[in-house]
């Protein structure tokens, strides 16, 4: 059949080295030659096609692409059972050997897509298909456990207790249980009540039965065996393929985009280089307004294009003098509405060298409980006023809220006294920030371990106090044996370029939770955050102090 313009092949079957057969769309160019193939897999039911973010897959094929668009095991139309990621690589390279053996294919392969698209881009890249030349995974990790269930060490429960029920939906629909499946519909879209639930491991009998697998991912809190079957970056990085890679500043899974590329950049060479994007953008959209804030016109940044651009080199041989010679990262800044190019991307999980820019913890007469009280950010150390601790207490059973990542306005939670709130004067000059804001903080607590969390916002002259960045740690007790000890906690939030403007203000949020961002810490127990009931929930009660001797510190890294 035809539609818009080029040829479509429905539901065409390739079988799996175990007899499993998959389904896909094929959409071709209603013109006789032969052309690269685009290959996308994907859970969501193969019309939808990443379109959420990406060009309708008519658009690749009358670029002079065949473009195929499958069905995952156990999802869609596809026969098997769905089992999220490790089913992935071996079906990915069986399914791009198939389609380079299309009728019409060059025989040269490459995979796109977003999110769990992507995840099975890396999943295939790691068995090195030999006809795969080129991917451009979006919004996705390499790293499941680091870069998209646990990426501050906490589990991001707010985004993935939706995104279970909707999984199960498609399989309760599968089952023709449309009763459930409309139950699921409604849980994924307004999922608070189940937010607030624990333990959370005492099975939904939805999830039960329809995705068990959102047990496992909170059974397995540290990184394991579980997960390491899980990690592809190694494997990739041995025999690496060109990758573009896609993310947002306010996407959850932007720290495994951020990885995954600096692990890949380190093995480039000219015959196999790699390049990042990253723009003003949620998970879903890939607008200018994320956060309702208007980014400028500009913060598109002509993604489709550049899509179309990286497949037409590596797939096409299309002489571009420009590309090889690009810087390899481009990224938008949200405050100043302008994108920039960088040759190397500053750290992500460990602790960097670049030029700072240091703020000082300081007390004052006054508790730093809440935005009016007596907390700052001194630019030198000889300000710190070395006065009573400030302290403030986390009820895990009322644990401060924090949605997203995108750049939401703090100022009116900042008001709260379970947040110690440290805020700098008005900057003299511009500070343009690029990588991950680094805080050392001396504590104590009391019902520990619990969780410290930073928040860093930047407050305009008005008074809004836009959300910058988080990272989180847990903490532990002072011991019996050691009364009165002050110890050192150390976080690495989450990376961010932003120019901060000169009249603005740089504060930091202290506090037990940012839910339903991170699971909920519940106080006084190890390593137990997912499992412990209602009845289990806690207080705890932690001390901030910074002296000369010993002094707190927030570490802003500045653009080279």
């Amino acid at each position: 059949m035809k539609f818009g313009n080029v040829v479509i092949r429905r539901k065409v079957p390739c079988t799996m080295r175990d007899g499993i057969t998959l389904y896909s769309d094929i959409y071709l160019p209603d013109e006789t030659g032969e052309y690269p193939v685009l290959l996308m897999r994907q859970p969501y039911g193969r019309s939808i096609a990443s379109t959420v973010t990406h060009a309708h897959p008519v658009w690749y094929a009358s670029k002079g692409y065949i473009v195929v668009i499958q069905d995952v095991r156990g999802q869609g139309e596809s026969e098997g059972e769905f089992n999220p990621f490790v089913q992935e690589s071996e079906d990915g390279f069986d399914t791009i050997e198939w389609a380079a053996g299309l009728s019409g294919s060059t025989g040269k392969v490459g995979m796109y897509g977003f999110s769990y698209q992507g995840l099975t881009q890396w999943a295939a890249a790691s068995l090195h298909p030999p006809a795969l030349k080129a991917i451009a995974p979006s919004m996705c990790p390499a790293d499941m456990y680091h870069g998209l269930f646990y990426p501050h060490g906490s589990f991001a429960l707010g985004n993935h207790l939706p995104w279970a029920f909707q999984l199960a939906r498609d399989t309760a629909q599968r089952a023709g249980d449309f009763e459930t499946a409309e139950q699921c519909s409604r849980l994924m879209r307004s999922p608070e009540e189940m937010l607030w639930k624990m333990p959370l491991n005492e099975k939904h009998p939805i999830l039960e039965q329809y995705f068990p697998a959102f047990y496992d991912w909170i059974g397995h809190q540290t990184y394991d065996e579980y997960w390491e079957r899980m990690n592809w970056i190694d494997e990739i990085a041995r025999e690496p393929v060109p990758a573009l890679h896609i993310g947002g500043w306010y996407d959850g899974f932007l720290m495994g985009t951020l990885q995954s590329f600096e692990a890949l950049q380190a093995t480039a060479t000219p015959d196999c280089f790699h390049r990042l994007i990253v723009g003003p953008w949620a998970h879903i959209p890939w607008g200018r307004r994320a956060g309702g804030i208007d980014h400028g016109e500009q913060a598109d940044g002509g993604h489709h294009l550049e899509q179309l651009r990286w497949f037409d080199y590596w797939l096409k041989g299309k002489e571009d003098m420009e590309l090889p010679g690009e810087l390899p990262i481009r990224y938008f800044d949200p405050l100043s509405h302008e994108w920039h190019t960088a040759e190397q991307l500053p750290p992500v999980f460990e602790d960097g060298h670049s030029p700072s820019e240091w703020f000082y913890l300081s007390g004052s007469q006054t508790p730093a409980n809440g935005a009016a009280g007596g907390g700052r950010l001194e630019k030198h150390k000889e300000d710190v006023e070395e006065a009573v601790p400030d302290v403030f207490v986390y009820d895990s059973r009322l644990p401060m809220r924090l949605d997203s990542y995108l750049p939401s306005d703090r100022a009116a939670i900042q008001e709260r006294q379970e947040i110690l709130v440290y805020t700098g004067g008005p900057l003299a000059e511009d500070i343009p920030i690029f990588g991950s804001p680094e805080l050392s903080v001396q504590y104590q607590t009391l019902g520990g371990p619990t969780d410290l969390v930073a928040i860093l916002t930047t407050v305009s002259e008005k008074g809004t106090a836009r959300l910058l960045s988080v990272g989180r740690t847990e903490i532990c007790s002072e011991g019996a044996d050691a009364p009165n000890v002050w110890r050192t906690a150390q976080i690495r939030l989450r990376p961010l370029a932003a120019t901060l403007p000169a009249g603005s203000y740089i504060r930091l949020e202290l506090t037990g939770s940012a839910f339903p961002l991170f699971a909920r810490h519940p106080n006084g127990v190890w390593d137990e955050t997912n499992s412990t009931g209602t009845g289990g929930l806690k207080i705890a009660t932690t001390a901030v102090r910074s002296t000369e001797q010993d002094i707190s510190c927030l570490k802003l890294p500045l653009k080279r």
